[in-house]
């Protein structure tokens, strides 16, 4: 019975991940055929790409730690090697139209590692709710320069901070206010402000290394980078939020690649041409480094599942 069960999942995990490769690719011709005659006259230095993709992937195991750390202070327990297995392969969802896949692959594959499904479930709720915030936070301090009024944008920022600081406070009582609207009990662990602090100092390092990396990836892609890092801070985490929030665009396809050249136009990073094919390279590029791991450990899950099954 539990090898039926581990066969059931791991097929349904090929499935939403043939569902996510077929979205991916139908995205990402359309923009090969745009980007792809400016990209071949490019003489891209592969350096500054290779020390990008690190930071890339260094930051996936910093927001996988901070999910992994709520999830333990939550009272279940799971290893960094579990959490990252379920972080990349439920994150491959965000590829199929709908924002529910995720979360959905996560717990189907929490119940499986003996992880509560709700905790891991919620401790990913509690960190996109955590991400959104301090990125904006994030985007409002080092792009303030870029607004009309910088000081009521930097005053935002500051409130944003304090109402994450105050988040263990308030958390119990918005969920009484919930569980009162929606007429029953929500039983919701209950999370030492430490642990909230330690998700939002990871999500804005977090934001802080992704800006610094696509501002890498722009040098070995155009060989110039002009503007200070916490411009590219800036476009990067703006536009991955508003990506983010199209709830009708898979992993924000094309929303993102539009906010990022509106980001990079505003802010003197580069010209028009420019700018769409540096958005349209980085989604490429994003793509591929979050399609790999999450294949891969889909891959691993199949050849353990097989093993187990011959035994």
């Amino acid at each position: 019975m539990a090898n039926a069960q581990r066969r059931l999942l791991v097929a349904a995990q090929w499935i939403l991940a043939g569902a996510v490769l077929w979205f991916a690719l139908r995205s990402v011709d359309g923009q090969w055929r745009v980007a792809g005659s400016r990209l071949a006259a490019l003489n891209v230095e592969w350096s500054w790409i290779a020390a990008a993709t690190v930071i890339v992937l260094l930051t996936y195991l910093l927001l996988i730690d901070a999910w992994r750390r709520v999830v333990t202070a939550s009272g279940q327990q799971i290893s960094l090697g579990n959490a990252a297995r379920i972080w990349f392969v439920s994150n491959l969802g965000k590829y199929v139209p709908g924002k529910i896949w995720s979360i959905t692959a996560m717990t189907m594959m929490a119940r499986q590692s003996s992880v509560s499904p709700v905790a891991a479930a919620g401790s990913s709720v509690l960190m996109q709710l955590v991400s959104i915030a301090t990125g904006i936070g994030v985007v409002l301090a080092t792009g303030a320069h870029a607004v009309d009024r910088p000081f009521v944008a930097v005053g935002v920022a500051v409130a944003l901070a304090l109402l994450l600081i105050a988040t263990p406070l308030l958390l119990p009582a918005a969920i009484s206010v919930a569980a009162r609207v929606v007429g029953r009990e929500i039983d919701v662990p209950r999370l030492a402000g430490v642990t909230v602090l330690g998700a939002v100092v990871r999500s804005t390092v977090s934001w802080i290394a992704y800006g610094v990396a696509f501002q890498f990836f722009v040098r070995g892609l155009l060989g110039r980078s002009a503007g200070a890092p916490t411009s590219y801070i800036a476009v990067y985490a703006a536009s991955y939020i508003i990506g983010f929030l199209a709830l009708f665009a898979p992993g924000g396809a094309v929303v993102r690649e539009g906010a990022m050249v509106t980001g990079m136009l505003r802010l003197g990073l580069t010209g028009q041409a420019d700018a769409v094919v540096v958005a349209i390279a980085s989604r490429l590029w994003l793509t591929v480094l979050e399609l790999l791991p999450g294949f891969a450990y889909l891959a691993m899950s199949k050849r353990a599942s097989q093993s187990i099954a011959d035994r």
